[in-house]
């Protein structure tokens, strides 16, 4: 998931960067260039990503694979837009809370220390909230 740069604050939103020549979205907005048609950068823009998004799958790891990864932990393939979908960390204490194509939240998940923070994502609840 992206991560600020380290002169920028925390981000606000999750973004996506969508293509003025083809329509398409990429990920992370600061992609250099469009995935789908190669676009360049200037003719990206950078847009919040519509919520809430799809969990597609969804596995419990058991060994770090990323640096900071705290383990078990569950990673799923969340859409961020139609086909969009990036792997993630999911929020959540079980995997036995999830069912595939529930409703998810990003959330900025800020780093410790010296560490970049990262997107983490939440199941919305039956209200509507994470």
């Amino acid at each position: 998931m992206s991560t600020p740069s380290p002169t920028s604050p925390d981000p606000v939103a999750l973004e996506l960067a969508l293509c003025s020549a083809c329509g398409g979205a990429s990920f992370p907005a600061q992609v250099p260039g469009c995935r789908h048609c190669g676009a360049p950068a200037e003719q990206l823009r950078a847009q919040p990503c519509a919520t809430p998004l799809r969990l597609l799958n969804y596995i419990t790891v058991h060994a770090p694979l990323a640096p900071g990864l705290q383990v078990p932990a569950v990673i799923g393939e969340v859409e961020l837009a139609p086909g969009l979908v990036e792997e993630a960390r999911i929020d959540v204490d079980s995997e036995d809370t999830l069912s595939l194509g529930m409703a998810l939240s990003p959330h900025w998940q800020p780093g410790a220390d010296d560490a970049p923070g990262g997107w983490l994502f939440r199941p919305i609840g039956a209200e509507g909230r994470p």
